[in-house]
């Protein structure tokens, strides 16, 4: 059974989303240095808002990236994929 969304949680989504939306694209480490939150926070948080349909995961090698989900537009993955 999922735990309720606390006042805390929700704050932190929304202070997590701002800094993904003003740099348009953050690594969960970037996050976790921004935030002073633990690893296994932010991640939570970050899963939260991937379940919501807020935001979505870019892997490049073993580092993964946030970007914001623009509205009526889900990506591919051949759009994240780095041409070399």
């Amino acid at each position: 059974m999922p735990r309720k969304q606390t006042n805390k949680i929700l704050e932190r989504k929304n202070d997590i989303l701002e800094i993904i939306r003003k740099r348009g694209e953050v690594s969960t480490n970037d996050l976790v240095k921004t935030t002073g939150l633990s690893h296994s926070q932010v991640f939570y948080i970050l899963r939260l808002l991937q379940r919501d349909g807020a935001i979505r995961e870019i892997k490049r090698g073993k580092v993964a990236y946030w970007r914001i989900v623009e509205q009526g537009h889900e990506a591919t993955e051949s759009e994240d994929t780095d041409i070399i």
